[in-house]
């Protein structure tokens, strides 16, 4: 075979090879847009909820499974409301090779008639969304005159109390082209103001079409008697279209509107109301992320997690939550994570404390009722809001240690029977085998002889036990304190608030000393030590290791303080090694 068709055999098979690779890549693909390997939601989505007979509103549908939802059924959606067009869109995204679809389907409906009504749910394949319920109220009534521009503001409430919630909307209804559109700031006095959410939308009224934009406004009175909310003033120019088919548009008339001045009561707190924060709200609620939870380990961090949530109220306004812990109870808080959410019907507020309890040893543990009173505006009275007293079983925990013998105690061997012993009546028992025989007087000498150099050798090894230091008994466990001690300043100064910590542990379990209030603990070194910046800097310590938020941490100054100390517990594992030794003849 030739070089040339050799080299156009293996192009060949290249070619052959990268066109299967490529087809393989494009089937996979195909496969993988279209298979439903993940079961991907169908979510519907709608612009608002309250209309008007004649509003026109946009019913979205987004589904991340890629489907065709062009073949969706909307046959049941046509009984309460007259479709009016609808336009799909689909996404594809690669992104680290991981490919995802998402298909939108928009459909313009508008309600056939007043009442509540729900549109459907809508399913394809095992996909399914949750149907939505409409509020559709009597049709707008026709402007007076021959206005194409309307220009009012609204209250949802004509008096609120003190740092409560009113709601205040602007509407622009317009049936013509209007250019820089402009409405003035809101300022209220003594009052925080907060933008919410815009809509624009369109609404037919007696058969004509008109775009209406509103604005919403959250508007919390800050001092009681009554607020002024000013007019406002709305100002933009008409848009005039040109004589021909590529003739420009031009700037028309310019068209100002202002709205009507309000005043709002503003009531004071009620007297009903107890001695505690005054917080108005719709609605409150309070969970706990330890309901239901009856067990726990002794010595062991657990998270409690608080979640205040609040309607029509500012994350700032929610109360510290009341925490009362038993004395003995180690806590940790973090810092709260206060926030509030915008709604169409105007803010809520959120406020979460979290809070790392160590229950110190076995038995049970309560953690007392959580109430909190607010003003509810829905019923106009007092409400409040309240957990039940947890109790949780504390099991586990760090039981003392055994002092197991040590290897070398096996070879000690026991001391010889004393004359009282040999005087007693306690018979001991000789084998047979080994009694001398009583014709053979050269066993005796023999025996004699041996048990001359056994208590030779006895006297020997007692004078080398009383020459020996008692230091090196103990020696293992000196080094060991030393390590660990060296250990926990090494991490404070490299500020491993966890390496520091662990060793700290270690330290105390080794020092074990027996004191009035029970073992020694690493929260209890500082008093042990008589140094309450030492107790201060391991208490920073601990919330730093147990706390999810509590920043970053500096170990300097508990690195500083272990150094100065290190001769009061060197003093302390002195104290500890002053037990009673395995001597072979205790000194009297």
């Amino acid at each position: 075979m030739k070089a040339n068709d050799v080299k156009e055999s293996a192009a060949i098979t290249m070619n052959a090879r990268f066109g299967n690779f490529l087809v393989s890549c494009l089937v996979g693909l195909l496969l993988l847009g279209l298979s439903p390997y993940s079961l991907g939601a169908l979510e519907a989505k709608i612009e608002r909820t309250d209309l008007a007979l004649g509003d026109i509103v946009a019913l979205t549908l987004i589904s991340d499974a890629g489907e065709d939802l062009n073949q969706l059924n909307t046959q049941a959606l046509t009984r309460d409301f007259e479709i009016l067009g609808q336009s799909s869109s689909s996404n594809m995204q690669i992104i680290n090779g991981s490919v995802s679809r998402t298909a939108t389907l928009r459909i313009d409906i508008t309600p056939k008639r007043q009442g509540v009504f729900s549109i459907p749910a809508f399913a394809i394949g095992q996909a399914r969304t949750e149907p939505i319920q409409i509020k559709v109220g009597p049709p707008v009534v026709a402007p007076s005159g021959d206005s194409v521009l309307n220009f009012r503001a609204e209250t949802d409430t004509d008096w609120v109390y003190v740092q409560g919630q009113l709601r205040l909307t602007v509407t622009i209804e317009r049936a013509i082209n209007l250019d820089d559109l402009n409405v003035s700031e809101l300022e209220v006095e003594n009052a925080y103001v907060h933008t919410l959410e815009q809509q624009t939308f369109q609404r037919t009224i007696q058969g004509k079409p008109w775009i209406i934009h509103e604005l919403r406004y959250a508007i919390f009175p800050e001092k009681s008697g009554a607020i002024e909310i000013p007019s406002l003033r709305l100002s933009g120019r008409e848009v005039v279209g040109g004589g021909g088919l590529f003739a420009r548009s031009r700037a028309g008339r310019l068209l100002t509107r202002n709205t009507e001045p309000m005043r709002i009561e503003v009531r004071p707190i009620p007297y009903a109301y107890p001695d505690t924060p005054w917080l108005v709200a719709s609605d409150l609620t309070l969970t706990d992320s330890l309901s239901g939870k009856g067990q726990a380990t002794a010595g062991e961090a657990l998270t409690r997690t608080l979640t205040l949530k609040g309607r029509g109220v500012q994350g700032v306004q929610l109360p510290p939550i009341p925490q009362v812990y038993p004395s003995d109870l180690k806590q940790y808080p973090d810092q709260p994570v206060i926030r509030s959410e915008e709604t169409r019907e105007g803010l809520n507020g959120e406020r979460i404390e979290s809070t790392a309890i160590i229950a110190p040893r076995k038995g049970e543990l309560v953690l007392p009722e959580i109430t909190i009173p607010y003003w509810n505006t829905r019923t106009d009275s007092l409400d409040e809001v309240s957990l039940p007293a947890i109790r949780m079983k504390i099991t586990g925990g760090m039981e003392p240690e055994t002092q197991e013998p040590r290897p070398r105690d096996a070879f000690i061997a026991p001391p010889p029977p004393s004359r009282d012993d040999i005087d007693s009546s306690t018979e001991i028992a000789i084998p047979a085998a080994l009694e001398p025989e009583a014709q053979n007087p050269k066993w005796v000498w023999i025996s004699a002889t041996l048990a001359v150099l056994w208590l030779l050798t006895l006297s020997w090894a007692l004078t080398l036990r009383r020459h020996r230091t008692p230091r090196a008994e103990v020696s293992s466990v000196s080094n060991d304190v030393a390590s660990a001690l060296a250990g926990a300043i090494d991490a404070a100064r490299h500020s491993d608030a966890g390496r520091c910590l662990r060793d700290l542990h270690r330290l105390c379990k080794l020092l074990n000393t027996n004191l009035e209030n029970g073992r020694l603990s690493v929260d209890t070194l500082g008093a042990v030590l008589n140094s309450p910046p030492l107790s201060q800097e391991i208490t920073r310590l601990m919330a730093t290791e147990y706390s999810a938020n509590a920043g970053a941490w500096d170990g300097s100054a508990l690195a500083k303080l272990l150094r100065q100390h290190r001769s009061d517990i060197e003093t302390l594992d002195q104290a500890q090694q002053k037990k009673p030794s395995l001597e072979l003849y205790p000194q009297g």
